[in-house]
């Protein structure tokens, strides 16, 4: 665990407290703090990994799209992106620090509480949800890779590294399970076939309602970005399915609509679901489970 003293050399006032933040879910790529000075209060983050990742998730993110949650110049360059999106704030990243070659991040603190669950709130909420998102969209890129540019590759080539990276998870991560390891060749059959998706954009892999701060009923800020990536938009849409019910899936789609008109995903949805479910995005799912979601997003 950090020092009180290297959190210290973060700031020009003395600390007046420290309090560790814990997200209450593992595998999260940083550990963050909530810190009182004398004038303010701030947010410190900083990478719990030393080593590259190794298992499902982060390295299936760090494979394909190339964020290594060792630095926080991903954080950063989502975060600036973000920002220009005013429906919903992101946290200002005030400093970038190393100490003893350990990455720092000072971030704005924003107020609000973590939101538990995008079902069952209002149509408001979850209009301003797709209108956001639909605006995070609107920013289209012709590469895939990650938006600090650390890695970026043709569009043209998305499935067939896709296709690499989901064989080496299956491989590395999932070699005792049957279920997994008989469809494989199939998906990658599948992907080998499926056209290029034509809309490319920074998306949210980890998309969950944990990473939101909710406050009067309306959402207040995004505040976990880590894992934005640059790959087609229909990755968030396969995503929402896990998340939305058709009620909260048709207000987050009449505010998305007002900004551009929503992919069909009923081409993709069984690769991309067998990525997600590779990734773990909600933990350790069955298979036969996962693929029984409902599809919400449909033409």
């Amino acid at each position: 665990m950090v020092t009180d003293s290297k959190l210290q050399q973060l700031f020009h006032e003395p600390i007046e407290q420290i309090k560790y933040l814990d997200p209450g879910y593992s595998g999260h790529a940083s550990d963050v703090w909530l810190v009182k000075t004398a004038s303010e209060e701030y947010v410190v983050r900083s990478s719990r990994w030393t080593e590259a990742p190794s298992r499902e998730f982060w390295w299936g993110i760090y494979d394909l799209f190339g964020i290594d949650p060792r630095r926080m110049c991903y954080f950063e360059a989502n975060a600036a992106m973000l920002s220009s999106i005013a429906d919903i704030p992101v946290p200002r990243v005030h400093t970038h620090t190393v100490i003893e070659a350990t990455e720092y991040l000072v971030v704005e603190k924003m107020n609000g509480k973590a939101l538990q669950s995008f079902v069952g709130q209002s149509d408001a909420l979850l209009h301003q949800l797709g209108v956001w998102l639909a605006r995070v969209h609107l920013k289209r890129c012709d590469y895939f890779g990650n938006l600090a540019c650390t890695q970026i590759e043709r569009q043209e080539s998305f499935h067939a590294r896709l296709s690499q990276t989901i064989r080496q998870l299956v491989e590395r991560d999932y070699w005792n399970d049957s279920k997994i390891k008989a469809l494989l060749d199939a998906m990658i059959l599948e992907l080998g076939d499926l056209p290029m998706p034509d809309h490319f954009c920074p998306v949210f892999i980890d998309l969950d309602p944990s990473q939101f701060l909710i406050q009067d009923g309306m959402l207040l800020a995004v505040v976990d970005v880590e894992a934005y990536a640059v790959g087609p938009r229909e990755f968030d849409f396969v995503g929402l399915e896990y998340v939305l019910d058709e009620i909260s899936a048709t207000s987050f789609l009449n505010g998305y609509s007002t900004i551009l008109d929503p992919p069909d995903i009923s081409n993709y949805r069984k690769a991309y679901r067998y990525f997600y479910l590779l990734l773990g995005v909600q933990g350790s799912v069955d298979l036969d489970r996962w693929f029984a979601q409902q599809a919400l997003f449909r033409r």
